[in-house]
């Protein structure tokens, strides 16, 4: 006899009426789901255009549910296509509220004004279909960019002039980023990679990692994590943050210098360095500098631990 079957037989008869009900149930959901997702239909409306640009002329994307692609390049002009997109089990309605969809893609007031967002009338009510737009632009290397999104994915990469953006609900990856960036996110995570400039970030209840980091590096952090990876050619990195967990990790602690202090919560740090390492109550510090003109890391946290991460094994020395 199958084993299954004969474990299911000696359960009592309202329990295994219970059990195939629960599974005949998600049979059921999975299948609707399923039926669901084929009969989804996905209308798009497709807008590409270019623009010239002049040196110093502001750029100011405000998008709205929008996930964005921004590359850098060495011409003068700006590169626009810009997806519109409606999806609805009715693809009459979806076509009718692609219509929802307002854009400009255009030079007013000696700015270039990239921005999307949804009109509904008030005759309609509720929103029935999902919207979202999709950006991929190329544009000068060096432009003066100011971003905002709202529940959207960014990509900037190759970027060296300077670059604004404030978003909520979503994530910014950064590859290859010079220059100048001022980011303020709120529950909107930032992946970075690559990075040498002078790099400001505010952020609220996020989640950021910075691999490979070198130039001057500024974070304000709360209730969030953070994970940093510096370069030996940083300038600074100065960390102010409250209930955000922090690991610094290096290939070589030797080539930064060091300066922590964390209020209720620990520090851990190498094993052949927590000599160094003083406690109080209510407060952990940790100073390291092996040489005169390394780069300082300062970082000061309160509620979450500091993990400093070196070439051996942590120590928690609770």
């Amino acid at each position: 006899m199958n084993m299954g079957l004969f474990r299911l037989a000696r359960l009592p008869n309202c329990l295994v009426r219970l059990i195939r009900c629960v599974i005949g149930l998600i049979i059921c959901i999975y299948g609707g789901l399923s039926s669901y997702a084929q009969s989804v239909q996905v209308i798009t409306k497709i807008i590409e255009k270019e623009l010239p640009y002049t040196e110093g002329q502001p750029i100011v994307l405000t998008a709205q549910k929008a996930d964005v692609t921004i590359k850098g390049w060495n011409r003068s002009m700006i590169s626009v296509r810009l997806r519109l997109i409606a999806k609805h089990p009715d693809r009459a309605v979806a076509e009718q509220e692609l219509g929802y969809h307002q854009y400009s893609l255009r030079a007013i007031n000696n700015q270039i004004d990239l921005s999307n967002r949804f009109v509904i009338p008030q005759s309609v009510g509720k929103l029935k279909s999902q919207l979202k737009a999709i950006y991929e632009i190329s544009l000068p290397a060096k432009a003066l960019l100011s971003i905002t999104n709202s529940f959207g994915d960014m990509n900037l990469s190759n970027l060296d002039g300077n670059t604004t953006v404030t978003f909520d609900f979503g994530r910014l990856r950064l590859d290859d980023i010079t220059g100048k960036l001022t980011t303020k996110s709120d529950y909107g995570d930032i992946d970075g990679r690559n990075l040498d400039a002078t790099l400001a970030i505010k952020a609220e209840k996020a989640e950021i990692t910075l691999q490979d980091v070198s130039g001057n590096v500024t974070i304000q952090a709360s209730f969030g994590k953070l994970t940093l990876l510096p370069n030996p050619t940083l300038d600074a990195l100065n960390v102010d943050a409250t209930r955000t967990e922090i690991l610094i990790a290096t290939k070589r602690m030797t080539d930064f210098g060091f300066e922590l202090t964390n209020s209720f919560a620990d520090i851990r740090v190498p094993e052949n360095v927590a000599d160094q390492l003083i406690k109080t109550k209510s407060k952990q510090v940790f100073k390291y500098q092996p040489l005169a003109n390394k780069p300082e890391i300062v970082i000061q946290n309160r509620y979450s631990p500091i993990i400093i991460q070196g070439e051996k094994p942590l120590v928690d020395r609770r």
